[in-house]
Parts: C-alpha cells; sequence; structure tokens
C-alpha cells in the first residue's frame, strides 16, 4: 500500500495514511473487540473503520492474538476474507 501511493500519489500521503494504519491497530492488544463485528467479510472477522478505509482483523482468543486480514476501500464492495 506504502509503494502504491508514493507512486500514485505522494509520498506524505502514503507516510501519513500508513502511520494511521499503524496506530489504528495499537489498542487491539488491550482491547481486542475494540471495533466493530464485520460478518459480511467472514465470520468472526472485525473491523476498524478509518477515513476511506476498513481495517480487517479476526481475534484469536486461544493463541492470545490478534491478525489483520485486509485493507480495504470503504467504497469496495464486501467479499469474504475468512
Amino acid at each position: 500500500m506504502f509503494d502504491y501511493l508514493a507512486e500514485n500519489a505522494s509520498l506524505s500521503d502514503a507516510v501519513n495514511l500508513c502511520k494511521r494504519l499503524v496506530q489504528s491497530t495499537e489498542r487491539l492488544s488491550e482491547f481486542p473487540r475494540l471495533y466493530e463485528a464485520a460478518p459480511h467479510y467472514g465470520e468472526g472477522v472485525r473491523r476498524i473503520s478509518m477515513v476511506g478505509q476498513h481495517v480487517l482483523y479476526e481475534v484469536d482468543d486461544q493463541a492470545q492474538t490478534v491478525t489483520v486480514l485486509a485493507v480495504v476501500g470503504q467504497r469496495q464492495n464486501p467479499w469474504l476474507v475468512r
């Protein structure tokens, strides 16, 4: 995503968006279910909504992990990621 934005938009846009994406996931270690469920992307998928983007992730309680599955545009039609 960074490379695409740096090439097709600007380096500044690429840095800012990637920084916001990373910041949006920082609280997940303490609050993995902070954001809403997004069942139209698949069972157990949750969604962080940002300006123009959705960060899709899942929580594995047994392994105590959070996995980011995809970053998709908000205008895209949902599809199953899990």
